[in-house]
């Protein structure tokens, strides 16, 4: 029978055996079930109708997003300097 009174001789190794149980879960969860949205239909479709865009379409969506986050950090940098004040 081991002797647990001495946690140097099994803390380590326990911690080893959980670490290497939980990494083959976790992979064994993720081959199961992906975290990324690759093989989800609204992700399938979203990816087709962006294919489907003309070059100038996605261009203007493109610049569209890019303004609206422009002016969003223009307004939080602003914000900020009213309280900085």
């Amino acid at each position: 029978m081991p002797d647990f009174s001495d946690p140097q001789r099994w803390v380590i190794p326990a911690i080893l055996v959980v670490a290497v149980i939980g990494t083959a879960l976790a992979l064994l969860w993720e081959k199961r079930r992906p975290s990324s949205h690759t093989r989800s239909p609204e992700y399938l479709r979203a990816v087709a109708s962006w294919s489907q865009k003309s070059t100038a379409e996605q261009e203007a969506y493109d610049n569209a997003v890019l303004d609206a986050a422009e002016a969003a950090e223009r307004a939080a940098a602003q914000t900020h300097s009213l309280y900085r004040s």
